[in-house]
């Protein structure tokens, strides 16, 4: 027994290791340039928040995004997928080294839709966005600050001593969750490039396997990179992390230019797909902008993947668009647009590596 147990516990560290190196080192590769791909990068994630202003100061401060833009939301857009008749929105487009958020704040009432709880921790849907920082930057601690609180250990959780990253869940106070990767660079034989970057955007599904297949035709990445298929990935550090009891997850990540797509599963928290998607004005995350190379080439692919509610083109930020959602429910939208507008994914240096 006390073998069985022993070897049980090499193999949960081996896969923390394996985790935890996986997570932090990628973000040093070079990101792939995709100029054969149909999807070419991300141009930006869209939160709808309550207060545009708090929402501005808040990551600008903690995370280091700066304000680009400012621009009304297409109201094709808005009738589209809004929750509610005369919907309205202004917005702001920030963004860090690799990639960009697009805060939105809806009127009438000036509030997300208020029928609709956070998404939480284990999803469904697109659940959070992680930052990777050095260590000094002080990031988690100043969304803290700033009025976030924290979703599992107070303190930031390194998952293996053999690697100098360590990371934390919290909540703004919109209840958008934010994930931090704060790593000491002191301890990286590799050369710093930025102190701050988005390291992905996190979609939780009740299935990750058909989320798999879809994104794996979408993305055109028939081997994306895995770990812990089945609920393998467990321990005291997940759930420290996680603030669920017991957690056992389940993770994949595509690469697309200047951001990383990241599938996971809660095996131990099982979460339904609500009856009816969340609307664009429901608060959170509501939206992944992809940069595609052609509306024609993008309509094929959703096809390909089985995507539902595949709409007709529409003008959107100078550039044309098409919307669909993945097997979750999940709006996308597919945007051909010039490189040099401001929500282009083409604006990073390097594909902000």
């Amino acid at each position: 027994m006390q073998a069985s147990t022993d070897n049980t516990l090499r193999w949960q560290l081996l896969t923390l290791a394996l985790f935890a190196a996986v997570s932090w080192q990628q973000a040093f590769a070079a990101s792939q340039e995709r100029d054969e791909a149909v999807v070419q990068g991300v141009n930006y994630i869209g939160v709808a928040v309550a207060d545009l202003e708090q929402a501005t100061d808040l990551y600008s401060s903690a995370a280091n995004l700066e304000s680009v833009n400012e621009d009304p939301l297409a109201s094709t857009l808005l009738q589209a997928f809004g929750s509610q008749d005369g919907l309205q929105a202004k917005t702001r487009l920030m963004r860090s080294v690799n990639a960009q958020l697009r805060f939105m704040q809806f009127a009438p009432g000036g509030r997300p839709a208020t029928n609709f709880s956070p998404v939480p921790v284990n999803g469904p849907g697109i659940a959070h966005i992680c930052y990777q920082v050095a260590d000094e930057t002080q990031t988690y601690q100043r969304f803290l600050q700033g009025g976030a609180s924290h979703i599992g250990n107070p303190d930031p959780v390194q998952l293996n001593p053999r690697n100098p990253v360590v990371y934390a869940y919290a909540h703004d106070r919109d209840g958008i969750m934010i994930e931090v990767e704060h790593i000491d660079f002191s301890k990286v034989s590799r050369p710093r490039k930025n102190d701050y970057r988005i390291r992905h955007v996190s979609l939780a599904s009740p299935n990750i396997e058909p989320m798999v297949e879809f994104y794996s035709l979408l993305m055109e990445e028939p081997d994306p990179r895995r770990s812990g298929i089945g609920g393998s990935l467990s321990g005291l550090p997940f759930d420290q992390v996680s603030g669920l009891p017991g957690t056992r997850i389940e993770m994949a990540w595509f690469q697309v230019r200047n951001l990383e797509l990241e599938l996971i599963q809660y095996h131990s928290h099982p979460t339904e797909l609500p009856s009816n998607p969340r609307p664009l004005d429901a608060p959170g995350y509501n939206l992944i902008m992809f940069d595609v190379a052609s509306l024609d080439g993008a309509r094929a692919l959703l096809q390909e993947a089985g995507a539902t509610s595949i709409t007709e083109p529409m003008s959107v930020d100078g550039g044309q668009a098409i919307f669909a959602r993945d097997p979750d429910g999940n709006l996308l939208g597919f945007q051909q647009i010039a490189a040099d507008s401001p929500f282009s994914s083409r604006n990073f240096a390097d594909n902000g590596t």
